[in-house]
């Protein structure tokens, strides 16, 4: 039993749970249960992997990563991007932070280039077609909507699958971006600039934000970055 399961055991008149205090109210009424401390651990440890996927004896690298991604079987791009998105719904509503940090790589943007780079040989022109023209017209960052786009074109994919370049730009950019704020935060992994400085925990963080605020900076300049904060930190991403 998780510790929201035992904290509401017992809380109950005729059968039904009863919040006790605001948080609880909160949770109850959304379905939502925050969790502001993870930050999404779990990316970082995918990533640590990922980076000796290929070859389990080389040292951790950028080229293993790539070719681990470029294994991904067919279809997962797509339903890896239509879940983001549905993930995203939920924050959207509960977590205007957590949004805004997910949202900086996997957006409709995204999807538009995603589509872009489709071909008649990998989903049929009038399927295409159709979930371009419903991308033009929304306006407002709904990620459901954006959601219900990506799995209709998950579920319309022929045989043939190639690797979107904009998704696999997204997808480091995003892995890096968690697994530095990881390291950062909770791993005492600090930010050597090139001066010879090094920028205490907090500096660290404002650095790594103000990287991606920048639109214009991409995925795989963040990864060099990421890679970059293992090697002035000898960081043992085995040991993680």
């Amino acid at each position: 039993m998780g510790k929201f399961s035992r904290m509401l055991a017992g809380r109950s008149q005729g059968g039904k749970v009863v919040a006790q205090d605001a948080v609880e109210q909160k949770i109850l009424a959304s379905g939502y249960v925050p969790q502001p401390r993870l930050w999404r651990r779990h990316i970082m440890a995918q990533v640590f992997q990922d980076l000796h996927a290929a070859h389990h004896c080389r040292p951790a690298s950028e080229e293993n990563y790539d070719c681990f991604v470029n294994r991904r079987r067919k279809g997962y791009v797509w339903r890896m991007t239509a879940g983001e998105f549905k993930s995203q719904a939920r924050l959207w509503e509960h977590d205007p932070v957590g949004f805004a940090e997910r949202w900086r790589w996997f957006n409709k943007s995204l999807l538009e280039k995603m589509c872009a780079e489709l071909t008649e040989a990998e989903v049929d022109a009038k399927r295409l077609h159709e979930v371009n023209k419903k991308l033009a017209v929304l306006t407002d960052a709904d990620p459901m909507d954006l959601h219900e786009a990506a799995k209709y074109v998950c579920d319309s994919l022929h045989a043939h699958e190639r690797k979107s370049e904009a998704w696999v730009d997204a997808y480091k950019g995003a892995g890096a971006y968690f697994t530095m704020k990881n390291m950062i935060l909770f791993h005492n992994c600090r930010i050597h600039l090139d001066s010879g400085k090094v920028l205490d925990r907090d500096a660290s963080f404002e650095y790594l934000k103000k990287l991606v605020a920048d639109p214009r900076y991409t995925g795989k300049q963040l990864f060099g970055e990421m890679m970059k904060l293992i090697r002035d930190n000898k960081f043992d991403c085995n040991a993680q």
